[in-house]
């Protein structure tokens, strides 16, 4: 059986938001806190199911460059929350209110679980900061 080329397979996985911003002359919005936030959220989901979807249908060889491909895809994700900057109040609620808080701490969580595991702590506090922004403040 023929192996996975790992490059190539990204470019599955890497198939983002920004570039049909981009195609679609868009691009300003690349800046905005709540796009780049949105884009993290969907990615973290959208990378589950592509995940699962290669699992299934190339066992073994994908097995091989699975945590290879998790990390250049959460690493590309992590880009666009070290973009975000200050996210204003407004925008908390609204991120909160489209994605819903659920699918923000999943997101987190995973990205963070993972980071962790493999000692990426930069990263852990990157994402730790966001999860505070979102579910500290509920606790007070």
């Amino acid at each position: 059986m023929k192996n996975l080329d790992s490059q190539s397979l990204f470019n599955i996985f890497s198939q983002g938001d920004e570039q049909i911003y981009v195609e679609h002359n868009v691009s300003d919005v690349l800046d905005n806190s709540f796009v780049l936030f949105g884009m993290v959220i969907r990615g973290v989901e959208n990378y589950f199911i592509i995940d699962q979807l290669y699992q299934n249908r190339y066992e073994k060889q994908y097995e091989l460059v699975r945590e290879k491909i998790k990390l250049k895809y959460f690493s590309g994700l992590m880009e666009y929350l070290r973009r975000i900057g200050t996210i204003p109040a407004d925008t908390l609620y609204i991120i909160e209110d489209e994605f819903g808080g659920q699918a923000i701490k999943y997101a987190l969580e995973e990205m963070m679980q993972f980071f962790e595991q493999i000692e990426y702590y930069e990263q852990c506090i990157i994402l730790k900061k966001y999860f505070d922004i979102f579910f500290d403040k509920k606790l007070h």
